[in-house]
Order: C-alpha cells, then structure tokens, then sequence
C-alpha cells in the first residue's frame, strides 16, 4: 500500500501543478487581454473543384446574391451547441437550403456557421455537401472555431464562415476578432473567453466576366457594441484601400443589437444610433437594400432575419457600382435560427 502510495503521490504533485497552470492562464489571459482584439489580414485558400469550369456569364447584366447564416444547418430554434438531432434532421436542412438556392437561381453565397465534420451536426461537411448538391465550382471557407471540448457534449466542433460561388474566386483574405464574453456569471466568462469561436470578416474577389467584384462576408461580434464598432471600422478601411476592385458587395450576419442567452440585454447598444452610421459616414455612396442613413432601430428590425426576437441581423450593402437592386427575406425556410436575405444586384455596363 506505501508503495502504491510513493508511486501516485508525485505524479498527483504533478497533475496539481499542471491545473495549477492552466487555471492561472485562463485568468491571465481575461484580466490581461482587451474587450476585443482584431488580427492582422492573413491570406486563406480558395476551393477549386473544377478546373475545366467554363466560363460564366452574367444573366441579365444582374448577380444574385444570397447572405444567410446557416446556424449548421441546427433548425428555427438553438438551445445549445449540442441539441440532440439525426443526421436525417441535418440533411433534410441542407436540402432545403440547397433547394431554396437553386430556385432563386443564385450566383454567390454568404455563408455563417457552416460546420466541417463536427459532432454536433453528425461529422458532416456541410461545404462539401452543399457545394456537391449544387455542382458549383470555388469556395473560400475561413475557419473561425476548431476546438475539441472533452468534457461537454458537443466535443469536437470545426465552424467556418463561407463564400461559395459559380464564378471563379481569385482570392481570400480574412480577419478574425476575439471577443470577451459578457455572462452574468464572471467564472464563465473568464473559463470559457479562450474556447470560444472568433469573429471573422473576408474579402473575396470573384472575377464576374470581364468584372473583378469584392465580396466581404462578415460574422460579428455577438459580445459587445465596441467590438462590433471596432470591427465596423476595420472593415471601412479595408474597403476604402481596395482600389482594384469594379464594385463590392458587403454581407453578412451583422449581430446589430444581438446578444446571447444568459447575458444581460443590451441597454447602451440599443439606445445609442445604429452601428451602421459608421459605413454611411465612412463610404460614400454605399447603400443597403432595405435601409439607409435615416433608419432607426425600429425601422430595421421590420425586416427582421432572426424570428426568435423579431430582430434583423443579416444585411447587404452595395456599392455605387450597382445601379439598383431587389430584395426578399425568405421567411419560409427552417434550416436555421436566421431567414435567409436575398439580393438581386444590377450590375452598370462598362
């Protein structure tokens, strides 16, 4: 028995000092880490299925774009990260995505929270999946959450956020921004702020015919307004250096005034102006398909794009490339908690 003992005393030493550590990091990294910080621009990689594709033209001078978050393919409703689901579940959504894209005839994809082989949604790669079903050719994926969480049920979760598209990408570039979380309770925010996903935003470039169009798809910050701003801004200026490109197109799931169960509602966020007047005031001559400079909160949230709260999350902006656009919300789709935002964008003759 002493032996036994002798033998587990140290390495129990040991365990103890390694807990040690890591609960030490977890509180260094929240009291020394800012509300949120934005990374550098990092190149990614662009998907090419078919090097034979042939060209593509534009169909009455118009693209059809289509921004949804897809919430992996989880259904209306998200409890958690992990609700008990079949495969068939995830399938029968994807599909009913894929069918919606097919019928409005759709050129680009925006897409959020797009899973690669993770538990929760039964190891599928949705991009794959998708991207088969439709026969479409490029994809530039960002990946913004890769962790393996041992003691909770979802375990592995791989999330990525998407440009898909029939027509040739030439380039990805993406940032991602970490945010602190903001539960009621300070022990999980300050154990679950370095597991958590990342916010990302990517410029795509797609050549369009003769045209080179950028495609910047944003998933904000669900956190915090200052994040939100910050990233806002960020994307402002990248947008403004971008002197290549003949238009641009910005969409995404914006999280205007969102925030998460169990956090606190955002008072100050929601009583201060939109966070939009920052593109308004930094881009001349962007406009967005259902909004403008004078909207206030209750004009946006009208056309909302998430049901539970009645709130609009999702938006597209636009260039004065374009000279004119349609829109619909698709309100009959159940693959996620978010309704897809579909834009039909005129394209000026050069």
């Amino acid at each position: 028995m002493n032996s036994v003992y002798t033998f587990f005393k140290p390495l129990a030493l040991i365990l103890l000092i390694l807990l040690c550590v890591v609960i030490f990091w977890f509180i260094f990294k929240w009291f020394n880490d800012p509300e949120y910080k934005i990374e550098q621009i990092q190149e990614g990689f662009v998907l090419n299925l078919n090097d034979r594709a042939e060209k593509m033209n534009l169909k009455n001078n118009s693209l059809t774009v289509i921004s949804y978050n897809l919430g992996f393919a989880a259904g209306p409703m998200q409890n958690t990260l992990a609700d008990d689901h079949s495969e068939s579940f995830y399938s029968r959504n994807l599909d009913d995505f894929i069918s919606m894209v097919k019928a409005k005839d759709a050129d680009i994809l925006l897409l959020q929270e797009v899973d690669l082989n993770s538990k929760r949604s039964g190891y599928v790669n949705q991009l794959d999946y998708i991207m088969t079903r439709l026969g479409w050719s490029y994809a530039a994926p960002v990946v913004d959450w890769d962790f393996y969480f041992p003691l909770r049920k979802e375990h592995k979760i791989v999330k990525a956020t998407v440009v898909i598209s029939k027509f040739p990408i030439i380039s990805n570039e993406y940032t991602l921004t970490s945010g602190k979380p903001n539960f009621k309770n300070k022990l999980i925010n300050i154990f679950y702020y370095p597991l958590l996903w990342k916010s990302t935003m990517q410029q795509v470039k797609v050549m369009v015919g003769e045209l080179s169009i950028s495609l910047y798809n944003v998933h904000l910050c669900v956190w915090n307004r200052d994040a939100r701003i910050g990233q806002i801004k960020y994307l402002s200026e990248w947008i403004k250096k971008d002197q290549d490109s003949d238009g641009f197109i910005v969409g995404g799931d914006f999280n205007f005034q969102a925030y998460i169960r169990g956090t606190p509602i955002p008072v100050d966020d929601i009583s201060q102006p939109p966070i939009f007047n920052v593109l308004w005031n930094e881009l001349p001559g962007i406009r967005e398909l259902l909004i403008d400079k004078s909207s206030d909160a209750e004009m946006i949230h009208k056309h909302f794009t998430f049901p539970e709260r009645k709130h609009r999350y999702d938006f597209l902006f636009y260039s004065d490339k374009f000279n004119s656009a349609e829109c619909e919300i698709v309100h009959d789709l159940q693959s996620s908690d978010h309704l897809p935002l579909v834009g039909v964008f005129k394209i000026f003759q050069q």
